[in-house]
This record gives structure tokens, C-alpha cells and sequence, in this order.
């Protein structure tokens, strides 16, 4: 499974609305995440990659898209992993 894919299914499992997720979701428009439901999936994805997320990294994020762009900056071990 690719990072893009992990990251899609950890937010769809997160998001408290059950839609469907893409890369291209918007968090706050379509799925109503405010800043407790961004640190639920921002602590499910430390869970999944073993990995601390610094505290600024998600303050901009808009989309799944720009959280996984955030995970490769910050983290760029992840899409070596298997």
C-alpha cells in the first residue's frame, strides 16, 4: 500500500463524516474537520509510522493531498517503507 493510500484510508477512518476520501478531499469543506478532529488523524498517523509530526507541520494543510506533502518533507524515510 503506498503513503498516498495509508494516508487516504487513515483519514477516511478518522473523519468523523463518512464520505469517501481522495487525495483531493478537503478536510474542512468536506469532511467538517476542526482542530481536535485534525489532531485525531495527526495521532493516528504518529500511530501508523511510528513517527512524532512537529506541532506545525498541519496548520496549513487543506487537503489529504497536502498532508501526505507534508509527511514526505518532513518524514521522507516513509515512501521507502514497505
Amino acid at each position: 500500500m503506498s503513503l498516498e493510500e495509508k494516508v487516504v484510508a487513515i483519514v477516511a477512518k478518522t473523519a468523523e463524516k463518512k464520505k469517501t476520501v481522495t487525495l483531493d478531499t478537503d478536510l474542512m469543506r468536506d469532511l467538517g474537520t476542526d482542530s481536535l478532529a485534525l489532531l485525531m488523524i495527526i495521532q493516528a498517523l504518529e500511530d501508523e509510522f511510528d513517527i512524532a509530526i512537529p506541532d506545525d507541520a498541519f496548520k496549513k494543510v487543506k487537503t489529504v493531498r497536502e498532508i501526505v506533502a507534508q509527511l514526505r518533507a518532513h518524514f521522507p524515510r516513509l515512501d521507502a517503507a514497505p
